[in-house]
């Protein structure tokens, strides 16, 4: 069964995240050069640095704190603000805007986002959730609740 529908709000669909993602992510890799050409380095040395496994962890810190600055603004982060959409609890349809809340939830996403299985987990799941999603009981949704005709005219 897909379900398109919870808690009144409609699921975001996993293309919208996808872009909305994508988004997000070309935002921050402009903002990560604009910080390497002040520091006086050239786009190049950024683009053909070696991976180190530190990067992971500032990566984790990265989400933790664009999690604990976004989440009490916009319910969301970057991209789902720019997307009309918001991250919500599972279990009680309740807005996930706690900053300690974001702050998790992003740093698993950054973290994360190094493993290939937790980012196209979407793919095949029937909520659009990532990994991610799943651990922290959150899903995403188009930020407009659905009013009880249109809801009632889906079942």
């Amino acid at each position: 069964m897909n379900e398109t529908k919870t808690h009144g709000y409609q699921l975001a669909s996993k293309g919208k995240r996808l872009i909305a993602s994508l988004v997000e992510g070309i935002i921050f890799i402009l903002l990560t050069l604009g910080v390497y050409l002040i520091l006086g380095k050239s786009i190049s040395e950024y683009w053909n640095s070696d991976f180190e496994l530190i990067e992971v962890v500032y990566s984790a810190i990265t989400g933790f704190i664009v999690g604990a600055i976004f989440y009490p603004m916009f319910i969301g982060n970057l991209g789902h603000r720019i997307f009309n959409l918001k991250v919500i609890s599972e279990e009680t349809g309740k807005d996930y805007n706690k900053a300690e809340k974001g702050a998790i939830r992003e740093c698993l996403k950054y973290a994360l986002g190094y493993l290939l299985i937790p980012i196209i987990w979407i793919l095949w799941d029937e909520k659009n959730q990532n990994l991610y999603d799943k651990l922290t009981k959150t899903l995403v949704v188009e930020k407009t609740r659905m009013n009880k005709n249109v809801l009632q005219h889906r079942i």
